[in-house]
């Protein structure tokens, strides 16, 4: 049957922020992966979230705590939307729009880009914590904020803290050696209790993801310590973390920063 199928690319791929395209691979080719660093200046392109902080190309020049506490935000969000099939009303505009979700969230925001720029390809988020706990959980979102500031999930992560060791055999990393792609272990042979007070490492795969920042948009991190209802720690764990505060350090020592394929550097 001659219904044109041998003409298609390789990869016909849905470009979040765009449309339905075709590409001769994915991740798409001259993508390079850039570092985004989590900083404290505030962006000012917010409502009322945990903390506001920005995204920048430079590693932070100044020390800050952000701040994040468990809680029921995310019950209006996309995930909840994907796991409940849409199922009560409301649900459909938190899957549009994280706005109501990121008041538990650190949010961290770059500047509007001037042109369409485009990421495609695994992403991860390196983040520098201190819990008061043996455990904690995070999960991470990458938005994209519109002019008129609606701020859509485009991909996402989550983790739970003692369960940070990294398997090497089946993660990938950036030509500069940063992971792209890490897999966690999560055998509970394999857990690494934290010791409350003290830095602790974490490094959080989003699902991969291929979009585009159109003139005027701004890339976002929303990071949160719990994702109600997609995603929980095991009870056992729970109990340890005591649903306690949980902190990212803001440290030009040891910057946390999202690393992030992209064809032109943003702003």
């Amino acid at each position: 049957m001659d219904n044109g199928i041998d003409r298609y690319s390789p990869a016909t791929l849905y470009q979040q922020g765009g449309a339905w395209t075709s590409s001769a691979s994915y991740p798409r080719a001259q993508m390079a992966y850039r570092h985004q660093y989590l900083t404290g200046v505030r962006s000012g392109t917010t409502g009322i979230v945990a903390f506001d902080g920005s995204l920048s190309t430079s590693v932070p020049r100044h020390g800050a705590s952000a701040v994040i506490s468990p809680g029921l935000s995310t019950v209006c969000s996309r995930d909840a939307a994907q796991g409940t099939a849409g199922a009560a009303g409301f649900i459909d505009g938190c899957a549009k729009d994280a706005r109501v979700s990121e008041v538990a969230a650190a949010v961290f925001t770059s500047g509007p880009v001037t042109v369409p720029t485009m990421a495609s390809g695994p992403v991860s988020l390196h983040l520098n914590t201190t819990m008061d706990a043996t455990d904690g959980y995070f999960t991470a979102t990458l938005n994209d904020v519109a002019r008129n500031r609606q701020s859509t999930v485009v991909a996402s992560g989550q983790l739970t803290a003692s369960l940070r060791a990294i398997d090497e055999s089946r993660s990938t990393r950036s030509a500069g050696g940063d992971y792209t792609k890490p897999v966690p272990l999560t055998a509970l042979d394999d857990r690494r209790p934290v010791v409350p007070g003290q830095p602790t490492v974490l490094d959080i795969a989003f699902t991969p993801t291929d979009f585009v920042l159109q003139p005027g948009h701004r890339l976002r991190v929303d990071v949160f310590a719990s994702n109600f209802p997609k995603g929980m720690m095991i009870p056992a764990l729970l109990i340890e973390s005591q649903l306690r505060p949980q902190t990212i350090a803001i440290d030009p020592r040891a910057p946390s920063y999202l690393n992030l394929p992209t064809n032109r550097p943003l702003t």
